[in-house]
């Protein structure tokens, strides 16, 4: 059972994390950076950049709600899971900063200048 906890933090942590933190800290401040320079027809809205983490930190919060509550026997493996993919997402934004510009430009076309 620890195994599966530990593969379950693995894992949705893994999206979490990503689908939180890449919006907030890769795809926010470019599209900022991109409107100071002029480069965009208009704004992206702020609301798009902030409902995907707000709704995966609701889950996320969720989870561990669930996790703390009904299988705390098993919660520090999913708490070290989660944690450790915690790390690692965040490690991933300076070394995937091309592709991270790559999804952003095919993303957001539509509010950029040729």
């Amino acid at each position: 059972m620890e195994v599966f906890f530990l593969l379950a933090g693995l894992i949705f942590g893994l999206v979490a994390f990503s689908q939180i933190i890449f919006p907030l800290f890769s795809a926010w401040p470019r599209a900022k950076q991109l409107e100071r320079e002029g480069k965009l027809i208009e704004p992206v809205p702020i609301a798009i950049f902030i409902v995907s983490p707000i709704i995966w930190g609701a889950l996320l919060s969720g989870t561990i709600l669930l996790v703390s509550i009904y299988f705390d026997k098993y919660a520090k493996f999913y708490f070290f899971a989660l944690g450790f993919i915690l790390i690692v997402v965040i490690a991933q934004i300076p070394k995937q900063k091309q592709n991270l510009e790559a999804g952003f430009m095919k993303t957001w076309k539509r509010y950029l200048k040729e």
